[in-house]
């Protein structure tokens, strides 16, 4: 066993000390809005907020949950989410496939226009234009088939369909599997890892996506819950929400724990899912 020499210790335990502070700072305003939510108003209106709740009560959650905006904004964002991740996957992986093969006629040239639109996006405008075009205007499609594909995202499964050996591909075709079944029948069965790495940047991108929905979407019943709650924490509807709550509950309580009910999802989600951002990470590196 190698013994550490003073300076390595010192090193590690400073290392250690520097990332606690770091973690203290990240944590501490998510913490500071649960215990703000957690308070009595009278009480953290006054600036009498420490690190636990001064006066226990859950009226401000209580009171997030009656609003209408939030379950409407669940159940929206539960159908974006899963049915988008399911549209972004099937894309992504079938315009990545064709181009990672060789074969493929002109696929120099189809990777130099993806790219290219990676680099210059087509604007804001010209994107409303299409969608109303489209006839897609207040209503989700409009959230999920303009961004489809996420080139970042087509990059990484590009990266992992090279790595399939063209062995398997050439004995799945003297089997007698046309193009279609190779897919599905051999590249996607053995391709578990990417799917949830890609669709899992896909569902979060999915679940935060706030402006997509700001910019098409004019009927309240549709709005997703990123929308539904900037209403509430910065437009007209935290007037009218106020007005029906109880006394007891202050507007800063209130936008805190709305706060709290939206993060929670993808908090409590996180720990399991962990290891698919490391393979993310990992999927997307290039090797030495």
């Amino acid at each position: 066993m190698q013994l550490q020499t003073t300076g390595n210790r010192i090193f590690q335990y400073s290392n250690a000390v520097l990332f606690v502070i770091i973690s203290i700072v990240m944590l501490y305003p998510f913490w500071y809005v649960v215990m703000f939510s957690l308070s009595d108003p009278s009480n953290v209106s006054v600036n009498n907020l420490y690190l636990l709740p001064n006066g226990f009560t859950l009226a401000s959650y209580q009171n997030v949950l009656k609003s209408p905006l939030i379950f409407s904004g669940f159940a929206n964002t539960l159908i974006i989410t899963i049915v988008g991740t399911f549209i972004n996957l099937g894309l992504t992986a079938l315009t990545a496939y064709p181009i990672s093969r060789n074969r493929l006629v002109g696929r120099v040239y189809l990777f130099a226009f993806i790219m290219f639109t990676m680099i210059f996006q087509g604007g804001i405008i010209p994107t409303y234009l299409i969608v109303r075009s489209l006839g897609l205007l207040d209503t989700l499609w409009a959230l999920m088939l303009p961004l489809a594909i996420n080139v970042y995202n087509l990059l990484i499964m590009m990266k992992f369909f090279k790595n399939i050996p063209d062995s398997l591909i050439e004995a799945a075709y003297i089997d007698g599997c046309s193009d279609w079944g190779v897919f599905f029948r051999i590249v996607c069965r053995i391709s578990g890892p990417v799917f949830a790495v890609i669709g899992l940047f896909y569902a979060v991108q999915h679940w935060n996506d706030f402006f997509q929905g700001m910019l098409y979407l004019n009927n309240q019943q549709l709005w997703p819950l990123q929308v539904g709650l900037r209403n509430l924490l910065i437009g007209g509807q935290m007037a009218e929400q106020m007005g029906a709550m109880e006394t007891n509950v202050s507007s800063e309580s209130f936008k805190m724990a709305s706060v709290v009910v939206t993060v929670l999802p993808i908090l409590l989600l996180y720990p399991f899912l962990q290891k698919f951002f490391v393979k993310g990470i990992m999927l997307g590196s290039v090797k030495g």
